[in-house]
């Protein structure tokens, strides 16, 4: 221990008593705690009030030597997709690229990789056409092909790529009037779209459908399994009006495909009826009421067996849980709570994956989940806004033995008053590798208030590796 921090001791023990030298012992026992984690590179400081946002959406791919990096920011200008690459040799990063525009904070990117190291990334809309482009050179972020637009009325690209090299896209397809309202009559519907190697994109199916007309998410990730074919597909339904309160429901649920999206099963086996609702899909959660968001997900991750392993967190009353659910043979999805996993400083606190989180293998086996943490007032649990709240924090778990034991960390110091939050995590897309830290970038600074708030200048962190 540091000598003036012996003194101290000392003199609060003399003046208060030992009461007083616990109550410090115990706050150099929260701050070794942080110490341990190494502190973040700061990617850019212009980032939007969501320039992280949308845990579907992967942002991070490792090839070879080289970890490719994209966001969101804003500037006067408007919203701008933005990358950097971090050369793991050297350790040193790009300078930063502008990929291409976006609408509004909704219209970050997602990234994915082919066999031959190019580079793939949707943008742009929301509730629009998205853009699509490919690097013009094999692991280089540097430069693009021409702006492709795909679809109509479509937000939340999640993007993977096959071993055969086949794109396949899921996205949210939405009915809005002309100010962006969603058109009551209408469903929502998360649509499935491919685009064969060196061929055009063509619109699949629909996958999944509200249960109700207006509005609706999905919050839904593609994840593919090693054999290059087998895709996984999990989500949380959203269903009802934020703008005009009432009752909401919620339903974390998941559903794969064996043949590359052609036909969809639970994880037994059984088949679905395209598209799944939230009745019909394989349910790991549900909640239905007036109190907000009660259950949520991240990205599932799959296990060099093929194995889905699904982190999601649900809040009963002022109680919040983290869950770790796996399917098994014959008994359904098992559950585990990793709430006790979770660092000493923030027990206590909810934890959820409302603002960001998700789970990934690297390739040498190790589990890292993340997700969000936050410390509301007493006065605050009952009418509880979670979105941006200043006490957020990113919290990160990972096991080495099998998820048999998990250990966990703080990304960033305690108490800062700036709002730590939307992580997002380095998975497989299909031909990427993933670190035995996979990397994570976040959002350090506040939401603003409207979708379109400019110069936020909010600092994008990128989170070394341990």
């Amino acid at each position: 221990m540091p000598e003036h921090y012996l003194s101290l001791a000392y003199d609060l023990m003399r003046k208060a008593g030992w009461r007083a030298l616990f109550a410090l012992l115990a706050g150099l026992t929260v701050q070794a705690e942080q110490s341990a984690v190494a502190a973040p590179t700061v990617l850019s400081n212009a980032g939007c009030g969501r320039a992280t946002a949308y845990w579907e959406q992967n942002k991070i791919i490792t090839v070879g030597e080289k970890t490719h990096v994209v966001w969101l920011d804003s500037d006067a200008s408007g919203f701008h997709v933005r990358g950097r690459t971090l050369d793991r040799t050297t350790g040193v990063w790009s300078p930063t690229v502008t990929i291409g525009e976006a609408q509004d904070n909704h219209g970050g990117p997602g990234l994915t990789v082919d066999s031959q190291g190019y580079l793939h990334v949707l943008y742009y809309p929301h509730h629009e056409q998205f853009r699509y482009r490919r690097s013009t050179r094999p692991n280089d972020l540097s430069e693009w092909g021409s702006e492709i637009r795909v679809g109509e009325g479509l937000s939340f690209p999640s993007l993977i790529c096959l071993a055969d090299d086949t794109l396949l896209l899921s996205a949210r397809r939405g009915y809005h009037d002309a100010d962006g309202k969603p058109i009551e009559s209408r469903q929502v519907e998360q649509e499935f779209w491919r685009k064969p190697a060196g061929g055009e994109w063509e619109r699949v199916t629909a996958l999944i459908r509200s249960r109700y007309s207006g509005y609706a998410q999905f919050a839904a990730a593609l994840i593919p399994s090693p054999d290059g074919k087998t895709v996984h597909l999990n989500c949380r339904i959203y269903e009802g009006n934020p703008f005009i309160g009432g009752y909401q429901a919620y339903t974390v649920g998941y559903m794969r495909s064996t043949d590359g999206g052609v036909t969809w099963t639970k994880a037994d086996g059984t088949p679905l009826t395209l598209p799944v609702t939230a009745d019909t899909i394989e349910v790991l959660a549900k909640d239905i009421g007036l109190a907000g968001p009660q259950v949520h997900s991240g990205p599932l991750a799959v296990d060099a067996a093929g194995v889905p392993h699904h982190a999601y967190t649900a809040r009963f009353g002022k109680d919040t849980r983290l869950y770790l659910a796996t399917p098994a043979p014959g008994l359904g999805w098992t559950r585990r709570d990793l709430t006790p996993d979770l660092p000493a400083a923030v027990q206590g606190w909810v934890v959820t994956m409302t603002m960001g989180g998700g789970m990934s293998f690297s390739d040498s086996g190790r589990a890292t989940i993340i997700a969000v943490v936050l410390n509301p007032s007493a006065e605050e649990y009952d009418t509880l806004k979670e979105w941006g709240h200043p006490t957020t924090e990113v919290v990160r778990l990972w096991s080495d033995d099998g998820l048999k034991t998990f250990q966990s960390e703080i990304l960033s110091p305690l108490n800062t008053g700036q709002t730590h939050w939307l992580p997002n995590i380095e998975r497989h897309t299909g031909h990427n590798r993933v670190p035995d830290a996979p990397g994570i970038i976040y959002t350090a600074g506040g939401a603003g208030e409207h979708l379109k708030d400019l110069e936020l200048n909010n600092e994008v962190r990128w989170q070394p590796q341990r």
